[in-house]
């Protein structure tokens, strides 16, 4: 005859703590809102933690290498031969500092501040993306950071 395995016996507390406890993939219940004395010590809630993120808006896409969107390319390789000091800037990959003279200083102080000027030269007047770059310049310089380092 097989050994008869007995069945684990919960408490009461246990059993309650079991049903109430969120499973390992499911989120847990929304704290309450009441003003109670919580780790918070009486802040009260913050109420933008507490709301859904932002939407992110339209996604951009800029063409580059299209026949009719060209000049976008152009205008970023004129900028950068006449200013060898933003194309240092951004495409240096030596360990030391770069040696320039001192009449010529890049357009911004990193990659990024380059990066926002290109993107306004270039879109800011543009008929087909000035209405977009108005809106959210940010986008269009990641946008020429992406074409910058492809």
């Amino acid at each position: 005859m097989p050994a008869v395995r007995q069945r684990v016996r919960r408490s009461a507390r246990l059993q309650a703590n079991s049903r109430t406890r969120p499973k390992a993939m499911e989120l847990p219940p929304n704290p309450s809102t009441s003003r109670g004395r919580g780790k918070s010590r009486g802040r009260g809630s913050n109420p933008a933690r507490n709301q859904p993120p932002k939407a992110a808006g339209p996604k951009i896409i800029v063409h580059w290498t299209r026949a009719q969107d060209l000049h976008h390319t152009d205008t970023l390789v004129t900028h950068l031969t006449t200013n060898p000091s933003d194309a240092r800037t951004l495409f240096y990959e030596g360990k030391k500092t770069a040696s320039s003279s001192t009449e010529e200083c890049p357009s911004g102080r990193d990659k990024g501040d380059i990066y926002r000027i290109l993107s306004k030269l270039i879109f800011e007047k543009d008929s087909e993306y000035s209405a977009l770059y108005a809106e959210d310049p940010k986008k269009f310089d990641v946008s020429v950071g992406n074409r910058c380092t492809a």
